[in-house]
């Protein structure tokens, strides 16, 4: 008898239909999930080097180059020389960051729809929850 389920087979359907949302709503706006990653991640961090938003979003730094050309070529990124001439920051431009906040806007809305079963204070404390976890690995065996 199973005393209970593994954490991943309890997480894994609701990243699945997450990474959906994600996709649908960047594509909506003729971006990938991981350029709209790219661009959510670039906003969050002050000055940020291409490799430090790969780093942040565990993805390649050969393949982060392409989606941020593509970025660039539709005014949405601005590479500008860091203080290591051989290092770029992006900075969002406003036509970046009202992109962003469409495509947040169209996934916040869908993840409230996919989490409508819950209470809204039950959703509050999932985000708590999964932060707290994502944030700080229990050392717990409970």
């Amino acid at each position: 008898m199973i005393d209970r389920p593994d954490l991943l087979a309890l997480v894994a359907p609701l990243a699945r239909a997450l990474r959906r949302i994600e996709d649908e709503c960047a594509d909506a706006e003729e971006l990938t999930m991981w350029q709209y990653a790219i661009l959510s991640a670039a906003e969050q961090i002050a000055a940020p080097s291409q490799r430090a938003i790969a780093e942040r979003l565990s993805y390649s730094v050969n393949r982060i180059v392409g989606d941020i050309d593509l970025l660039a070529d539709r005014g949405l990124v601005i590479r500008e020389r860091g203080a290591d001439r051989r290092a770029y920051s992006l900075v969002v431009t406003p036509d970046g960051a009202r992109v962003t906040a469409t495509i947040r806007a169209a996934i916040h809305r869908r993840e409230d729809e996919l989490l409508a079963h819950l209470a809204n204070a039950e959703r509050a404390t999932l985000r708590t929850l999964l932060a707290a976890a994502t944030h700080h690995p229990a050392h717990s065996t409970d």
